[in-house]
């Protein structure tokens, strides 16, 4: 110990330089540390805020929708909304829709949606209907929506809050044919 106060005292400026040099590199090393933690945080807030869509259906003899709901765990800002029957795209699905006769309204629908933001696990419901299926004005109408529906694909584009662009997300509604007579499925098949 004796030996080691010695050498501090006959070269103390040797030993301030390595002080020095030690104090430079642990300084380094503790940005260093902060930049890749500060990296990993980012990464982790970009995956926590995801947004993910998606386009649920529901088709019952009471009731037709369209939903585009949040399933991720961040906001969900729509940036192009589109239905398509092949030919023609339209930023809405209502105006797709067949004429309403006396006394049949939409439950609810939404028309352009560009720019909407969609909190996490919420949805926007972009078209409903409901009716009592034993009426036969209600069914014959809603056997006509089942077939508008039956013809469109929707796509959306969309982005998280870090102005991300996500994957867009698009599906058939092909899936409202199942009920309608088997000639107007090949009719909807052949369209598309």
């Amino acid at each position: 110990m004796d030996k080691l106060v010695d050498l501090i005292k006959s070269h103390p400026e040797q030993i301030n330089a390595l002080a020095a040099v030690c104090a430079l590199f642990v300084s380094f090393l503790s940005i260093l540390l902060t930049v890749y933690t500060l990296w990993l945080q980012r990464r982790h807030n970009f995956k926590s805020l995801t947004p993910i869509a998606s386009i649920t259906v529901g088709d019952y003899e009471d009731n037709l929708e369209v939903r585009l709901r949040n399933s991720g765990i961040g906001p969900l800002i729509i940036e192009r909304f589109t239905a398509s029957d092949g030919n023609q795209e339209r930023d809405d699905i209502i105006s797709w829709m067949p004429s309403l006769p006396e006394e049949t309204y939409w439950s609810a629908f939404t028309a352009n949606i560009d720019g909407r933001c969609i909190p996490p696990n919420q949805d926007v419901l972009l078209i409903q209907l409901n009716g009592d299926a034993n009426d036969g004005k209600f069914a014959l109408f809603r056997d006509e929506v089942r077939h508008a529906l039956s013809r469109l694909t929707i796509k959306v584009e969309y982005r998280d809050i870090y102005d991300r662009k996500m994957p867009i997300k698009q599906r058939d509604l092909k899936w409202f044919a199942r009920h309608l007579p088997e000639q107007d499925m090949l009719t909807s098949q052949k369209k598309a």
